[in-house]
């Protein structure tokens, strides 16, 4: 099951939980006021060999576009 963040529209507090594929949130209560009803947030995540994604940015020339032999 994956991990997702849900953003609470009253408080604004943020948790994150392991739920099955597609939860809305609807059903999800917020651990600081107990709202019911969280908002899924749009995670990003990293990457090796993307700039920005969190790995070394690019991939040198002599991997030929294969990341699995420069990292």
């Amino acid at each position: 099951m994956p991990m997702y963040e849900f953003k609470c529209p009253s408080c604004g507090g943020v948790i994150t939980e392991l739920c099955k594929m597609g939860e809305s949130g609807e059903h999800l209560s917020c651990c600081a006021c107990g709202t019911t009803g969280l908002l899924k947030n749009i995670s990003g995540f990293a990457s090796l060999g993307i700039p920005g994604g969190g790995g070394k940015g690019s991939c040198p020339s002599s991997c030929s576009g294969n990341c699995a032999g420069c990292h």
